[in-house]
């Protein structure tokens, strides 16, 4: 026995007879008058230190590893485990060229030892090692594996179909061993195995169906065990592999209406599974993927009769998911969530569009849909993406002039549906579709406008007149003097100036093109001054501001262009009238200065 343990006993010894000293007191008579015994406080022994040696220092916290236990457990247990299997992979080939062991015996030596150190691998997880007992499972699976695949692959034991059975059946047991034990990692690992299995393993005769049924046992079915374990690693992984490998090992299946369903359950399940699990990874790949190899997939099919149709109705299913999924809630929060919920309608129209006979009934019934939506529930966000679509049915069908006509037709009832109806989100879709509105007017439908249509009154024009009424009457018609009402007064404004110089310019510049560039300097001129005198009814100093910049445009027009280009009578007009609109203005502002100071 060492000095402190019999110094620690001696104290113990004493600490028990001063107990039983109190003891005894207590037990006679009139002991509760007694005052307490105090008790001795018994020295400590110093800690023990060595002559000449700093106290030794403090052990870690539990839970922090240094880099030394770090790289002890785990990397040289990677390293280990990749270095056992390379071995057994060399061994093979070794033996294959030395012509040692007959071929059955070596590939039986493989997988007996692989399920020997997968029965120690458990026997240390059960002795509280779990991972080391992991990765001597993982290990044995592996071996296991490697015999398995040189049985069906270079030794031609068995065949080579029944040597992909047997590989999934190991990957099955690493799987459940997983399950079991609660161990992430050893499910990725036999995954990951049987992925590699039909590659590893190719059929001299490809059966692309019977490969996309081997991808959908094992991606979906692992996927449903990962959803059920929380395990999102290995939920992405199945996922990858499950759209990857059938675009890349079964590309003629998936040109069937069989082959879009499959790409279809893979998104059906991930839409299910991430509705309950946040894991936007999973459900934007998930989703994109789909959509691409649908979309190549469609592209090659054709028009074919029932079985495009079946195809057809592969895409429908995920949209349709996706669309009632986004009822309830937030379907603008998280920021994927989003992306999918504008994306989804538009895709499907981008996809189906290029079809006969879809061009205008797809994106008017997604637009129903949508607007019934928003209607019924009162969601503005479905109303808002209701109204964009109706605009694309309205753009996918109609001429520009028509379109944008339309649009200004929308942009009125979008506002109604809140002002009158009390819809959320009518004027946030009134707004956007004025200012799509604007660029569609004076770009795509007037570049598209014939040269020789007449100016004022073809349907270029027409729409014109409507796109300004319908602005103006929004304007007056919003609930209150905000910022929406006053954008869509300066679209009211630009429409105007915009249309009146195209007009007047194509109607006198057909006559002379002098005419036409001395009427557009009157325009410009007079619109200035009519902006100046609204912005001192209003008390507006931006609208006088406007009116002011445009009355400069005008002048350097006048002086750099005009006074070079124009014949003698109309440069004295031009002048006349940037000296007649100058004087009124500057008149205005003198008298407001007047006023201001009486």
């Amino acid at each position: 026995m060492s000095d402190e343990q019999r110094d620690e006993l001696q104290r113990l010894e004493r600490r028990v007879e001063v107990l039983e000293q109190m003891m005894r007191r207590r037990a006679a008579p009139g002991a509760g008058a007694e005052r307490p015994v105090p008790v001795p406080r018994l020295p400590t022994a110093p800690p023990a230190t060595t002559p000449g040696l700093l106290p030794s220092r403090p052990h870690p916290r539990p839970g922090v590893q240094d880099l030394e236990q770090w790289f002890g457990q785990r990397g040289l247990l990677v390293v280990g485990v990749l270095a056992l299997l390379a071995a057994t992979g060399f061994f093979l080939k070794y033996a294959i060229d030395q012509g040692w062991i007959s071929p059955p015996v070596r590939s039986l030596l493989a997988v007996v030892a692989g399920v020997g150190l997968a029965a120690w691998g458990e026997a240390r997880i059960r002795g509280g090692m779990r991972r080391y007992g992991a990765a001597m499972i993982g290990a044995g699976g592996g071996l296991a594996y490697l015999g398995l695949w040189a049985a069906a692959g270079p030794y031609a034991l068995i065949e080579r179909r029944v040597g992909v059975v047997l590989l999934a059946a190991c990957t099955v047991v690493v799987i459940l061993l997983a399950l079991r034990h609660e161990i992430e990692g050893l499910a990725i690992w036999a995954l990951a195995g049987a992925y590699l299995a039909p590659i590893l393993l190719p059929p001299l005769e490809p059966h692309p169906e019977v490969f996309l049924g081997y991808l959908e046992v094992i991606g979906l079915g692992t996927g449903l065990l990962a959803y059920t374990m929380t395990w999102r690693r290995t939920y992405d992984l199945a996922l990858l592999g499950y759209f990857l490998l059938a675009a890349i090992g079964a590309e003629q299946a998936l040109v069937t209406a069989l082959g879009c369903w499959f790409l279809a359950g893979g998104a059906l399940l991930t839409l299910h599974v991430t509705r309950r699990r946040a894991w936007p990874e999973a459900r934007l790949g998930a989703v994109a993927l789909a959509w691409i190899l649908l979309a190549l997939a469609l592209a090659q099919i054709g028009n074919a009769g029932p079985r495009f149709g079946l195809a057809q109705a592969a895409l429908v299913a995920v949209a349709a998911l996706l669309w009632w999924q986004q009822l309830d809630g937030d379907p603008l929060h998280p920021v994927e969530e989003a992306l999918l919920f504008v994306a989804n309608p538009f895709v499907l129209i981008a996809i189906l569009h290029p079809l006969p006979r879809l061009p205008l009934v797809v994106p008017a019934a997604l637009a129903g849909a949508y607007l019934a939506a928003g209607w019924m529930r009162r969601a503005a966000p479905h109303l808002v993406l209701g109204f964009a679509l109706a605009a694309c049915a309205l753009a996918v069908q109609a001429s520009p002039p028509a379109v944008a006509a339309g649009w200004t037709a929308l942009t009125l009832v979008a506002l109604a549906a809140e002002q009158g109806a009390g819809r959320p989100g009518g004027r946030v879709a009134s707004l956007g579709l004025a200012f799509i509105t604007f660029p569609c007017l004076f770009g795509v439908a007037l570049w598209s406008r014939s040269g020789a249509a007449p100016a004022f009154t073809d349907a270029w024009a027409l729409a014109l007149y409507g796109y300004v009424a319908g602005c103006a009457v929004a304007a007056r018609q919003w609930s209150r003097a905000d910022r929406g009402s006053e954008l869509l007064w300066v679209l009211c404004g630009a429409a105007i100036f915009a249309g009146g110089s195209v007009e007047l310019q194509r109607y006198f510049g057909r006559r002379t093109p002098l005419a036409g560039d001395l009427a557009l300097s009157v325009f410009w001129l007079v619109y200035a001054g009519a902006l100046v005198r609204l912005g001192f009814q209003r008390d507006r100093k931006d609208v006088r501001s406007a009116g002011l910049v445009v009355a400069a445009g005008a002048g350097l027009k006048i002086v750099l262009y005009d006074l070079s280009n124009l014949e003698a009578l109309y440069r004295i007009a031009s002048f006349l009238a940037l000296a007649l609109i100058a004087l009124a203005v500057a008149y205005a502002y003198n008298k407001k200065a007047r006023a201001s100071a009486r």
